[in-house]
């Protein structure tokens, strides 16, 4: 990782996470976007101590992926590609669709066949075509990376523009805190989208000198799904 960012990249004109547009690999002409970004960092008292909590419940379609995907759909219209595939068993096929149906780019989200009714419903609403495959989460992935032999594969977990857009988390935080980074960031992890999105975003602090180090951060998982937990306690 060989970028730097530093406070003079940030365009104060813009509203919202495009204010860093001179970070991320897409021109600003090109941004799909509904203005999303710079999403409420509030104080809360936790025991004897005070943290913050930052507000990406508020984001267009619900959660923080819609960083990812204004910046990789914004990618895929430079291109001219007009078709996607997806998989995604909520939020993360939620914001592609969103940002897709933006663009008048047809989106194909591969789901698990028992994802949530509510999912499905914003899945309809954003126009997206939904595919519902039997079995695991795994077996939902591999059918959509099939299909993606013949189109333009929008994963959320594979596609390093998505994470050029989760990093703004970091640039947020950063930026609301006066330009400091926090002590501890503690992070929801599934795929890790947000977590490694993170970690890009204050590296390149550092490296910009922007930072004078990075924050411990702590991924925390739900017990009923912990892969990551097991592979620490249960080693090889």
């Amino acid at each position: 990782m060989d970028f730097g960012f530093t406070i003079d990249m940030i365009d104060r004109a813009v509203p919202g996470l495009w204010r860093y547009h001179r970070a991320l690999p897409v021109q600003l002409s090109k941004a799909v976007t509904f203005h999303e970004g710079m999403t409420p960092l509030t104080a809360f008292p936790l025991d004897d101590r005070e943290v913050y909590l930052k507000h990406d419940h508020l984001f267009q379609t619900g959660s923080y992926k819609d960083r990812g995907a204004t910046v990789l759909v914004s990618h895929i219209q430079t291109l001219g590609i007009r078709n996607v595939v997806e998989d995604s068993s909520g939020n993360a096929g939620c914001a592609i669709a969103a940002y897709c149906a933006k663009a008048n780019i047809a989106c194909e989200i591969f789901v698990p066949e028992k994802t949530a009714p509510a999912k499905l419903s914003q899945l309809k609403l954003y126009g997206a075509f939904i595919r519902k495959i039997p079995g695991s989460r795994e077996e939902t992935a591999s059918a959509a990376q099939i299909a993606a032999k013949d189109t333009y594969y929008a994963s959320h977990c594979w596609n390093p523009f998505f994470y050029h857009g989760t990093k703004t988390f970091a640039y947020e935080v950063w930026e609301q805190l006066d330009g400091r980074a926090p002590d501890v960031l503690v992070l929801p992890v599934g795929n890790g989208t947000l977590l490694l999105g993170a970690i890009i975003g204050f590296s390149e602090l550092l490296l910009g000198g922007a930072i004078q180090k990075l924050p411990r951060i702590i991924g925390v998982q739900s017990a009923a799904c912990n892969p990551l937990e097991r592979m620490f306690q249960y080693p090889g």
